[in-house]
Order: structure tokens, then sequence, then C-alpha cells
């Protein structure tokens, strides 16, 4: 059995991430159910998973230390996030399970957060580490491994048209990392283009006035990726982004700075210098201006470059081995 650990109140790359791997273990067979450290009403995943029929549960002070006692030394607990990462190595001591943990934070932190995160990476002896991006690998102390971020690609749509005004869109957290400010200052000085975003978060005053289409946070974007023709990554951090891997994965154009796993994943021609973001709307332009098949030979090499390195059956071998179900992939 595999249990994905977790403590979420939202939804984001984290749990993006954990929704894929739950379908990957699914679709191969593999006993999965993710577990939260507490409930938190309204969280969008909750209403996901039971779509998917993915059975998930909650822990409480009551049942926390139950939970980690029964479990067996076959069982998988894989963490995500310092919270839950931090409790399982702890709890290691109750039980003989195999503990994975991935380090997603890809971004510096200050005050309480910069302690908890000094802790989530200097207990790493006690688990089997994993990284989103080879940035964030490299500051871990303790043997880590590279894991990229999957996606399923079944059922993306093949060779979709773009739409006759380019339609852009930011989909995240709206908070200083991920540049939703950027994002704003490019609207405001790229003609040709619809500006959308998706999401919600600190800074969502910066808004108001800013005359974009804001369409607030989404249980899915599964649905609103065929709205879009561009997503528009401004981030001043990233590791491996899931809204990037999902937009490529259903023909959306990914234009980013090269923060992060980015310039691994997309070509030059989609990139810019972090500190030379203003950059991203010329690339905009580009696709305003050039005829409509230089959008479409981009969203097809990107389409297929997720396919062929960034689906769950790509990674499915690796995971299986991290895993240490040889035996259940075979």
């Amino acid at each position: 059995m595999v249990y994905l650990l977790v403590d979420s109140s939202g939804f984001g790359g984290i749990e993006s991430h954990i929704q894929q791997l739950a379908l990957l273990l699914r679709s191969q067979r593999i006993e999965v159910e993710v577990v939260y450290l507490r409930h938190y009403p309204s969280h969008p995943q909750y209403a996901q998973l039971e779509r998917q029929q993915i059975p998930y549960r909650f822990l409480s002070s009551y049942s926390l230390i139950g939970f980690f006692k029964n479990l067996a030394a076959t069982d998988v607990v894989h963490a995500h996030g310092y919270k839950a990462s931090i409790l399982s190595r702890c709890c290691r001591l109750l039980a003989r399970y195999h503990l994975v943990t991935t380090y997603h934070a890809g971004e510096s932190v200050s005050g309480r957060l910069a302690c908890y995160e000094w802790l989530n990476r200097y207990t790493g002896w006690l688990s089997y580490n994993l990284a989103v991006s080879t940035k964030i690998k490299r500051h871990q102390p303790f043997h880590c491994e590279l894991l990229r971020n999957f996606v399923a690609c079944d059922g993306s749509p093949p060779n979709r048209q773009r739409h006759s005004q380019l339609q852009v869109g930011f989909v995240g957290r709206l908070s200083h990392e991920k540049g939703i400010d950027r994002f704003i200052a490019i609207n405001q000085h790229t003609v040709g283009c619809e500006f959308h975003v998706y999401g919600d978060g600190e800074q969502s005053y910066l808004l108001e006035g800013a005359g974009v289409k804001w369409h607030g946070a989404v249980p899915s974007m599964v649905p609103h990726w065929q709205e879009l023709d561009v997503l528009l990554i401004t981030s001043r951090a990233e590791g491996m982004p899931m809204a990037a891997l999902e937009a490529m994965s259903h023909g959306v154009v990914v234009i980013s700075t090269d923060v992060g796993e980015m310039p691994a994943l997309v070509d030059n021609c989609c990139l810019v210098a972090e500190d030379n973001w203003q950059q991203l709307s010329f690339k905009l332009e580009q696709c305003v201006n050039e005829p409509a098949e230089f959008w479409l030979a981009l969203s097809r090499q990107q389409q297929q470059l997720v396919k062929a390195n960034y689906s769950g059956e790509a990674c499915w071998q690796q995971l299986a081995k991290i895993y240490r179900l040889h035996s259940a992939s075979s």
C-alpha cells in the first residue's frame, strides 16, 4: 500500500503532483490512499479525489499515532511538504515502513518557514529523498534523487488551433515568487493579446483595475486549457511547475523565465532570463505577429516532448524502483 501524506489547505503544485501520483499508481494497480494531516473545509482536492475514486482520509491528534503504528514494512509513506516530511520521519520510531519524501519548494523563505525548511533538510537522513528540480536537489545535505514532475497525457487533444486573438494565461498562486506583478505589467505593455488569471493568493489586490480577466481559483485546469493559447510563467523561482507540464500536454504553448527546470522543459525561443523578464512581452508579440503555423509548431513540439519525457508512463520504472514495487510492476 502507498500512502501519499500531506498537510494541505488549498490546491497548488504539490496537490497537483499528488493527484498525478495517485492516478499513476492506480493505473499500475497499486493500492493508494491520500492521507491529510488535517481537514480544511472547502478544499477543492477532496471532490477531485472522489470523482476519480481515489480514497483519502484525515488524521487527527488521536488517530495519527495509530496510523503510523499500524503500518507494515511493505507499506510506503510518501510525504510531501515540510510538515508531513518531518512528522513521518519522527514516526519511523513506531514502525519500519518505507519512507519517501519529496522536496518541492524552489523559492527562498524567511522567518518561521525558513526554520521549518532547515529542519526538513537536516532530518533528510531519515528518509529516501526526492527533489522535483536539480536546483532543489543541490541544496539538500543528504542523498536526494531527481524525480521530475509528470502528468497523464492520455486524452490530450492533438494539433490544437490558436484563437484569433492570442489568449494568455497565468496559473497559480498570486504571490511575489510567482510574479503576478510581472504578468500585470506585461499585460499593460503588450498588444494583440487577452490576459487571464487562474488562481488566488496574497497579492490578488494587484488585479484590481489591471485589465485582466480574473477567474479565481479553479478546482482543475483541465476544462480551461482549451481557453488559452499561451501559459506565461513570470516566476522569480520555481521547481518544475506542474502547470507548465499540464499546459504543454494540452497543446498550450509555454513561455517562461529561465527558473528551476524550465530550461530543460522548453527551448530557448520560449525562454528569457529571469532578470530580463520584460522580454516576455517580445515573445508574446512574436506569437501574435508570426503566421499561425509558428504557434502551431511550438504547440506540437512541446506536447510531444511532454509525452516522451514527462508522462507518468515515462517515469513509472524510476518510481517503481523508489517505492520498491518491482514485483508489483512486473
